[in-house]
């Protein structure tokens, strides 16, 4: 497995003039000599939190070997990254020799830091570059401090210093970009600042495949301003709070994402479950305040097929 850049390397090629894009080709003049991409992806297992989480692994891992994955995204809120969820990350490893990591809010529970993070899941930074081929996958770490919106809990926000390696990355790229990150940028729970990240995005939207986001537990989709935005739905449950806490689905979610430049598409493979014992709406969900939209309350990853941008870049 290819490790990701040391973040010192990341702070250099911040700091490295833009590539000149004016020449670069487009998707359509590079068709025929571009395959199809498959990406496993599983989100928010919670490991150690959810009581029948090594099964539902087990579940992915075995349907990842019978599929021809060019990589497996595991998207946070894993499993804490201690001696005693090791196993979480061994069982994983099995899915696929490529495997791409995102930090989750839960991966810092019990005090656990970064540092636990990189020894346990064998990755040198929390935000990376990492290619896939003809895909380029960046990687964002939404656990950062310093929004002035923050009143407590886990904190949700992108800082500074990684935007300006966002920018960087986004401007350098001569690959179309796929975007990973725990905590939505787009829709219901949103990073603290999203409009300042989604208004970056936009401005290299015909870089962009789409975001891909954990953390929410819904099944749910956007498009703004030519960026598509994709929740990814947790393995385990979606989380009701109070009493009840978690709302478990039957069987495990997990998806399979096709990136195939001849059709112009990113399709998610559909994953339907049921609720195991009572749904949301019977637990009294969404009797309370601020809670998520009941649409995207379901315990599926639906099939969608998200058109790729029509200038999209092609090195």
């Amino acid at each position: 497995m290819t490790l990701p850049n040391r973040r010192s390397a990341l702070k250099t090629l911040s700091l490295l003039p833009t590539a000149n894009l004016v020449a670069k080709p487009s998707l359509g003049e590079n068709l025929e000599r571009r395959g199809p991409i498959r990406l496993g992806l599983i989100a928010d297992l919670h490991g150690g939190l959810a009581n029948d989480a090594a099964s539902r692994l087990d579940c992915f891992v075995e349907s990842m070997k019978q599929k021809d994955c060019d990589a497996v995204l595991q998207m946070g809120d894993f499993a804490f990254p201690n001696s005693a969820h090791q196993s979480f990350v061994e069982r994983i490893a099995e899915s696929n020799s490529e495997l791409v990591h995102v930090i989750g809010n839960h991966e810092f529970d019990f005090g656990l830091k970064r540092e636990d993070i990189y020894a346990a899941w064998n990755i040198e930074s929390s935000y990376y570059r990492r290619d896939i081929q003809w895909v380029r996958i960046l990687v964002l770490d939404g656990n950062e401090v310093g929004s002035p919106l923050h009143r407590g809990g886990y904190p949700s926000f992108i800082g500074e210093e990684q935007s300006r390696w966002l920018e960087s990355e986004l401007h350098a790229s001569d690959k179309p970009i796929l975007i990973l990150s725990h905590q939505p940028l787009a829709g219901h729970g949103a990073i603290n600042n999203w409009k300042t990240i989604q208004n970056l995005l936009a401005e290299h939207q015909n870089k962009i495949i789409a975001c891909i986001n954990g953390h929410s537990h819904l099944d749910a989709a956007w498009e703004v301003n030519g960026v598509h935005y994709f929740h990814a739905n947790s393995a385990s449950y979606f989380w009701v709070g109070g009493k009840k806490r978690m709302a478990y689905y039957a069987a495990p979610l997990f998806t399979t994402l096709t990136i195939d430049p001849k059709k112009r598409t990113l399709v998610t493979e559909e994953s339907v479950s049921q609720w195991k014992n009572q749904s949301p709406e019977e637990i009294g969900y969404f009797d309370r305040p601020n809670h998520a939209p009941q649409a995207h309350v379901s315990p599926m990853i639906s099939q969608r097929s998200i058109p790729l941008h029509p200038h999209l870049m092609l090195g």
